[in-house]
């Protein structure tokens, strides 16, 4: 599989992570500062800190030609909140082949990968509230960027809407396969980069202008008054940052991992923000309404806490749920039919659990069936809003 020549492009103004100094490209594949070399796999830089001696063989590979040596390394490398150890290497290696040659789909690369139960929150994140409420945080806060960032971007779902409504988009993440799947599944023509928000500095020059997004990640990030600092550096003076489904540790998380703070916690690292319940933005995206904020002393009891920051409107009006122009829309697989009803299927109690309120993902079945005829253009905008209908990838 060749990619597209898009994917060469990498964010402007790359600099070594811990010394600000600017890497220039030796070949296409190295980046160096003068000192030390940094690879280049798939357009995709690997400038993920501590990790020295994989690092090293990876530049090694690439000096040899051996490119498939090079990437199955690269996406046996996991973060610290990894249930599963990595595949062996020749497991791996015959992963990227599958990949490359078409033969694997999205959800096989996922379980082949070894991601475990987050195998099933990728798989079906363009269902879950945490996705609809990412998308009505950004629809409400909409400036016309000219690009949007997104730290601890996944496989880059979030950010494969945007793109497809012609804005350009960077995904920053830790895990170097995550933003592999990104490329060869969801979003081929994105500048992507490996790197570890909360190592350092996120290494590249600002963007001015920019919305950089931080959703459902922020609670992971251990020192999060300096990863905000870096955000808004990003930014740049007239950009946005917007933060989502930040984890309120005043109520109970279901297990659910990092160190999340109370609202008036996190307040007090983004001062002038506007504050609001995460979930508000699900209504805001299935209804098109305006999510007002909220005093951070009045959501003590909220699951999850979003900001924006600067708090003022949106300068530019979009909707992210209807769906863009030649969209492949297909039934959604986690739904089922029973009794004349449609209900989620949810693949694991965790996920059940969890995405409990996605109450729009239950109804009446005759619904589903009217929007499949020929010819219902009103209701398959209207389903999938509420994600009956999703417009999924070639080979998910």
């Amino acid at each position: 599989m060749s990619l597209p020549r898009e994917c060469a492009a990498s964010p402007p103004g790359l600099r070594h992570p811990f010394t600000g100094l600017p890497l220039k490209p030796v070949t296409p594949e190295l980046w160096t500062d003068g000192a030390t070399r940094w690879p280049v796999v798939d357009g995709i830089p690997y400038l993920r800190t501590g990790r020295e001696a994989l690092r090293e063989a990876v530049v090694s590979a690439l000096e040899r030609g051996d490119r498939l040596h090079a990437k199955a390394l690269l996406l046996r490398d996991q973060d610290d909140h990894a249930r599963l150890p990595p595949p062996p290497l020749a497991e791996t290696t015959r992963l990227v082949e599958g990949v490359e040659s078409r033969a694997l789909g999205l959800r096989d690369a996922l379980e082949q990968l070894r991601f475990g139960p987050v195998a099933h929150y990728f798989a079906h994140r363009q269902s879950a509230p945490t996705f609809l409420s990412a998308l009505g945080l950004l629809s409400q806060h909409w400036d016309a960027p000219p690009c949007v960032v997104e730290v601890a971007c996944g496989i880059g779902q979030v950010l494969h809407e945007v793109s497809v409504r012609g804005t350009p988009v960077l995904g920053v993440d830790v895990v170097f396969s995550k933003l592999w799947l990104a490329r060869h599944f969801i979003v081929p023509d994105a500048m992507l980069l490996c790197a570890d928000a909360s190592a350092g500095h996120l290494p590249f020059a600002p963007l001015e202008g920019a919305t950089v997004m931080c959703h459902d990640a922020l609670y992971f990030l251990p020192d999060k008054a300096r990863v905000l600092g870096e955000l808004r550096r990003v930014a740049g003076s007239t950009g946005r940052v917007l933060v989502g489904h930040a984890h309120n540790r005043k109520v109970d998380q279901r297990g659910v991992g990092g160190t999340p703070l109370s609202p008036d916690e996190y307040a007090a690292l983004m001062p002038g923000a506007a504050c609001y319940d995460d979930a508000a933005f699900v209504t805001c995206f299935l209804e098109g309404t305006r999510v007002p904020a909220t005093a951070p002393g009045q959501l003590d009891a909220a699951e999850a806490l979003a900001f924006a920051w600067p708090g003022g409107p949106g300068r530019r009006a979009i909707d992210f749920g209807v769906p863009v122009p030649g969209a492949r829309l297909r039934p959604n697989p986690l739904l089922e039919v029973r009794d004349g009803r449609v209900h989620p299927a949810w693949p694991t109690q965790g996920l059940a659990a969890e995405y409990a309120t996605a109450h729009y993902l239950r109804g009446d079945a005759a619904l589903l069936q009217q929007a499949t005829a020929r010819g219902a253009d009103e209701s398959r905008v209207r389903l999938a809003r509420r994600r009956w209908l999703l417009n999924l990838p070639e080979r998910w």
